[in-house]
This record gives structure tokens, C-alpha cells and sequence, in this order.
């Protein structure tokens, strides 16, 4: 390697002293490394400390029965507290009114009465209840005790968790919409304060739906994710798997903003043939309006035409970095199965986190609200709120979800990178990789820690302002005062948010590889990889995109995979046991979103490492492309020819600089 006293004028012409440095020996990620970040690790260790004390005290103060257990209309726990005779309640839930208040009763309702003929054949509450409410006291007739409150109609019902849950809700709506109309009342009074009402009742079908078929939905959604995950990592091993899947997913941009300029012309035409499907404005303005769309996206077809066939070596180099990294995932083949690791890794955080937050959750009291139905019917329903102790609890367990969750991606990050950029500056690949996904791994906990724990830290900062930003939004909803001004402040809040999140995420990962490479901290990482990607800012953005798309392919494999298997899955197993097979099919669906997001990783920390494995040898060598070169022709070389002919044909000066000597 060359030295800064004996770099040549066409060194320094090339911007030579702005690059990357290293040993004379370099040959590959350094051997000898020092603990990176400790403080970090501490500050994190920390965290797990008081998010276990805060376990501990929701554990001592919480009151279990509010998780396991439904309350009634004066807030007792079903099958749990006692009556006034010292009775104790009965287990199952049952609907009593309109507020979602409910009676403890031995069963559930096993038929159906919309047309009660006297108070006997509704579910209702006690005497001493009912006499209190003074529009309900004295009243015989039974549509008049089911709106007043004191009353509700039998509705046969499903038992979930002890709880009843009516199976016709749309009934139950119909008939009171049509008692409501025969007492001259407004149907849009009937939740005076937003009471949860139907919206509660789809809730409780999908929990219910969920517990029938929690197997088929864990086993497809994390099972079936795993899989097909595999199965997507391993037909990565065929280099015409990623050419076709790069080069159709480059090519359909220009074919759908084509079809979608097409439709417009289309819709043109119809709009000519038919005027009279566009009567309330003027024809003139549609169709030219209709008709500039489909010129624009003419154009922007044309455009991204015209630029991959531009950037069609640019392209070509993506595809030769993409092949390189399947190629090295190919062989340290261990590293398919990494996230499965960082599954198990995390399972285990969730485990007490998830205890943690249920304890945390059953410290909560009951607070009651009375409210008016129809403007008339006062009805109180019962609230379960927290103190704000609990209130802030919640947002620290939130905080450590966040920071664990991208503390354990972060690990995995740094040592793929170590196996991978060893891979790279292998010489004779054919003899094997001398570093071990367990060796790997091993180092990056012992040195490394402190860098994971830091990046991952700046990322969970940002993750919890954006749901910070949500929760106030949602409450300004919820308070009335939300307008456009409000929702457009907002709105503008999360996107910036939105792209400080993926920035600090590209920063990040870049910067555990210069940890997997040079054993740097994370802000000296940060900034070696930040400076040398912008060196190189045009080749990061072909092999950026490029990667990009096959991780989004990736993701659409896992995800309609497993959200179609579950919805013919489930169909065919449980039929009419649940109530909506497509709601369902969407929660897998999701699972298997989590899922495919950390089996992409593996192919997207490899193109990465790789690609600036390739970037950083070649600043540091001052001769990368002839070393490629000359070990090609010696049969022991670095990267396939293929990608080094792809930086051939981008610069065929390359074999002609005084500096390559082969």
C-alpha cells in the first residue's frame, strides 16, 4: 500500500488524501480490536435494570383479576368479588346495556329474543339498580327498560374468556333502530359521549377468532414466514434468480406508469363516448384534465425508459454486487439461518417484556362516567384508568421495546458484516471462510456491544417521538380541537420523522460495517462510511436501488405467501368456527411482515458489506481493480469477473493507469 509521502500526482488528482487509511498489511477486517461504546452498553444495561424494577412494582401493586377477569356494570370482577350477601359473582359476562356495561350470570344466552313480551326475557340488572335510575323506575315496558339503560335484549352469545359475545350484531343494531324510530328518537344520540359500541363488538369477534385458531396463525405467520424466508435466501444461490428478479422489477416501473397513462387514455375515450357520466362539470375540463394524466405518465414512462437504458452498466454493476453478496451468503451458509437467532433473541426480551406490560396493565383503577342516551336516558359506564406513574411506565416499556428490538438487529448487522467482508478479502474463497458465524458473533458481543447499543439508541429515540406524535394526534381527535392546520403540522411532524428514521437506519448499518471492518466506534464509523459513500454516491444509489428492490420482492414473496396459506388454511380447517377468515388472513399477513423484514436483512447488510468492502479496498489498496483483476487470471479471485467487468466497461482507462501492474 501506498503511503501519503509516496502518492503520486494522479494519487492526488483522484482524491487520494481524502481516503480511507490502513495498516501496510491489511487484509481484511483488523484482528486486533478494543471494546467500542462501553458506556452505551452500560446506559442499556441500565435500562433493562429499572424496566425489571418497574416489572416488580406493577407486579406488587396491580390487581390480576382486572386482566383475567370481565367486570360488570359496578365495576366487580366477575367470578372473583361478591355481592352484598357476600355471594360470589358468577363467571360469565353477560350484555346489559347500550353502554357495554354487562351482569355476571352463570351462562351465556343460548337463543335469541328480539320481541320480549315482559321484563323477564331481557337481561337486566338488579332491583336495587334499576329502582335508582328514576326514567327507568316503575317502567313495564320492555323497549322502553333496553333504552333507558336498565335492560338489554337475550342475544345469543358466544362464551370468550368468560366473556359473552353476542353473534349477530347487526340485528342487535336493526332493532334499535327501529325502536328508536318508533319512539321518535335519533338514531345518531343512541352513544351520547362515544361509547364503544359495534366497533367493540368486532374487536371482541376478532380476539375470539384469534383464540380459535392461535396455532394457525402463529405456525403460519412465524413458521411459515421462517420458510419461506429460507426458501427465498436460498434461491438466492441461482444467479439468474437475481438477474430476473432485478431486471423485472426495473422493467415493470416503466410498464405500469405506461398501463396507468393508458387507463387515462381510456377513460378519455369513455368520457367522449358517454358525456353524460360527467354532467355536474365541464366535459371540456375532464377530458383535458384526463388527458394531460395520461401524457404525463406517458412521459414518466419514457423517462425511466430512457434512464435504465442509461444506466443500464450502472444497473449491470448492481447486479454483479447483488450476485457477489448471494454468492458470499452462499458460502458462509450459517448465516441463512441468522434470523432465526435474532427471532429467538428477541422471543426471549418479549418474554418478561410482555409480563411486564400485562403486570403494568392490571394496576389500572375503574372510574365511573354517567352519560346521557338520546339526550335523555342517563347511564353510567365504568372506565378503566391508569395513574401517571403507570401512564409513564408504558412509555419506557415502549422505549426499551424499541431499543432492544434494534439493539438485537444491530448485533446481527455487525457480525454478518464480519462474516461477509472476510469472505470478501478471502483470497482462495475454494479453501473456505477461517471465521464462523459463533466466532463472529462472539466478537461482536464481547468488542462491539457498545456500537449496537448506540446506533440502536439514536433509531429508538426517533421511533418513539413518531409514536409520540401519533398518540397526541390521536388525543387532539379525541378532544375535538383537530382541524386542517392541526393535521397538516402533524402530518409534516411524521414525515420528517419518517425520513430521519430511515437516514439514521442507512447511517447506522454503514457504520457497523466500518465497525465489522476497521473495529471503529460508531461516530468514527458513522463518518468513515458516510464520507466514503458520498465518494462513491453514484455507484450507491445503482446497487442502493437495486438491492432495494429485491428486498421488496422479498417481502411481497413472504408476506402474500403466508397471508394466502393462512386465509385457504384456516377456511378449510375452521370454516364457520370463526367469523372473519380475512381479518385473520391479515394478521398473519402482518406477523409475516416482522418476519420477512429481518430475513431481508441478511440479503441487505450483504450487498452492503460488499459493495463498500469493494469501495473501501479500493481507496485503501490505491489498486483494487487490478488486484481483482490479477486474481482472476490466477484463479484465486476476490469478486466473480463479472462485476469486475462491470467496472470495466464504466472506466476502460482502468487497465491503462501507470499504477496497475499485473
Amino acid at each position: 500500500m501506498k503511503s501519503q509521502q509516496d502518492l503520486t500526482n494522479f494519487d492526488k488528482e483522484m482524491g487520494a488524501e481524502d481516503r480511507l487509511s490502513a495498516p501496510p498489511d491489511f487484509d481484511g477486517p483488523v484482528k486486533e480490536r478494543k471494546v467500542t461504546d462501553p458506556l452505551c452498553l452500560l446506559l442499556l444495561l441500565f435500562s433493562w435494570a429499572a424496566m425489571t424494577y418497574l416489572g416488580v412494582w406493577a407486579f406488587q401493586g396491580g390487581d390480576v383479576y382486572n386482566l383475567v377477569k370481565p367486570k360488570d356494570y359496578l365495576a366487580r370482577n366477575c367470578g372473583a368479588d361478591t355481592d352484598e350477601s357476600g355471594t360470589v359473582l358468577s363467571e360469565k359476562w353477560v350484555l346489559v346495556d347500550q353502554a357495554l356495561n354487562g351482569v355476571c350470570r352463570d351462562t351465556c344466552p343460548n337463543s335469541t329474543i328480539f320481541n320480549p313480551v315482559d321484563k323477564s326475557e331481557l337481561i337486566c340488572k338488579d332491583e336495587e339498580t334499576i329502582s335508582s335510575m328514576e326514567l327507568c323506575n316503575n317502567v313495564t315496558d320492555a323497549s322502553l327498560l333496553v333504552l333507558c339503560g336498565a335492560c338489554f335484549y337475550q342475544v345469543e352469545s358466544t362464551d370468550v374468556y368468560d366473556v359473552c359475545v353476542p353473534n349477530d350484531i347487526d340485528a342487535i343494531e336493526e332493532t334499535l333502530s327501529l325502536v328508536e324510530s318508533n319512539m321518535n328518537l335519533q338514531t345518531e344520540d343512541r352513544f351520547s359521549g362515544k361509547i364503544l359500541g359495534k366497533n367493540a363488538m368486532y374487536i371482541e369477534k376478532f380476539a375470539r377468532d384469534v383464540w380459535v385458531s392461535v396455532y394457525m396463525v402463529l405456525g403460519i405467520g412465524i413458521g411459515g414466514a421462517t420458510i419461506l424466508g429460507l426458501l427465498f435466501l436460498v434461491l438466492l444461490r441461482s444467479p439468474g434468480f437475481v438477474y430476473i428478479t432485478v431486471w423485472t422489477s426495473a422493467i415493470s416501473i416503466p410498464i405500469i406508469l405506461a398501463g396507468i397513462g393508458y387507463g387515462f387514455h381510456e377513460l378519455k375515450n369513455y368520457y367522449e363516448e358517454n358525456p353524460e357520466e360527467i354532467q355536474h362539470v365541464s366535459n371540456d375540463n375532464v377530458n383535458l384534465a384526463v388527458q394531460i394524466s395520461s401524457y404525463v405518465f406517458y412521459a414518466l414512462a419514457g423517462f425511466v425508459l430512457l434512464l435504465l437504458i442509461a444506466l443500464r452498466k450502472r444497473i449491470a454493476l448492481a447486479i454483479g454486487i447483488t450476485k457477489a453478496a448471494a454468492r458470499s451468503v452462499m458460502s458462509v451458509p450459517l448465516t441463512i439461518f441468522y434470523p432465526i437467532v435474532q427471532v429467538i433473541g428477541f422471543c426471549s426480551f418479549m418474554a418478561p417484556w410482555c409480563a411486564y406490560f400485562l403486570f403494568l396493565s392490571a394496576t389500572g383503577t375503574t372510574t365511573s362516567t354517567t352519560v346521557e342516551l338520546y339526550g335523555i336516558y342517563p347511564v353510567t359506564y365504568n372506565k378503566y384508568a391508569f395513574s401517571n406513574e403507570a401512564s409513564y411506565g408504558f412509555w419506557y416499556l415502549l422505549f426499551c421495546l424499541y431499543w432492544t428490538s434494534q439493539f438485537i438487529v444491530a448485533l446481527g448487522q455487525i457480525s454478518l458484516s464480519m462474516c461477509y467482508s472476510k469472505w470478501y478479502f478471502t483470497v482462495d474463497k475454494d479453501d473456505g471462510v477461517d471465521i464462523t458465524v459463533a466466532k463472529a458473533t462472539g466478537i461482536t458481543i464481547c468488542k462491539h456491544t457498545g456500537t449496537a447499543a448506540f446506533g440502536s439508541l439514536v433509531i429508538a429515540i426517533i421511533q418513539l417521538l413518531r409514536s409520540f406524535v401519533l398518540w397526541t394526534q390521536k388525543k387532539i381527535k379525541q378532544a375535538g380541537a383537530d382541524n386542517k392546520c392541526v393535521d397538516v403540522v402533524i402530518c409534516c411532524c411524521q414525515c420528517c420523522l419518517f425520513c430521519l428514521e430511515r437516514c439514521m437506519k442507512f447511517v447506522s448499518k454503514n457504520a457497523y460495517i466500518q465497525t465489522a471492518i476497521f473495529g471503529h466506534s460508531f461516530c468514527k464509523g458513522a463518518h468513515e462510511a458516510f464520507f466514503l459513500i458520498l465518494r462513491n454516491a453514484a455507484r450507491m444509489a445503482a446497487v442502493g436501488i437495486v438491492s432495494e428492490l429485491s428486498m421488496v420482492f422479498c417481502k411481497f414473496f413472504i408476506i402474500f405467501g403466508c397471508a394466502l396459506s393462512a386465509f385457504y388454511g384456516i377456511q378449510e380447517v375452521y370454516g364457520s368456527e370463526v367469523s372473519s377468515v380475512g381479518g385473520l388472513a391479515v394478521a398473519v399477513g402482518f406477523l409475516a411482515w416482522f418476519i420477512g423484514d429481518m430475513f431481508t436483512e441478511v440479503l441487505g447488510i450483504a450487498v452492503s458489506t460488499i459493495f463498500q468492502c469493494f469501495i473501501a479496498d479500493e481507496e485503501v489498496r490505491l489498486c483494487c481493480v487490478s488486484h481483482i483483476f490479477l486474481s482472476y487470471l490466477t484463479g484465486t479471485y476476490v469478486l466473480p469477473w463479472n462485476l469486475f467487468r462491470c467496472f470495466l466497461e464504466l472506466d476502460p482507462t482502468m487497465c491503462q493507469r501507470n499504477w496497475m501492474i499485473f
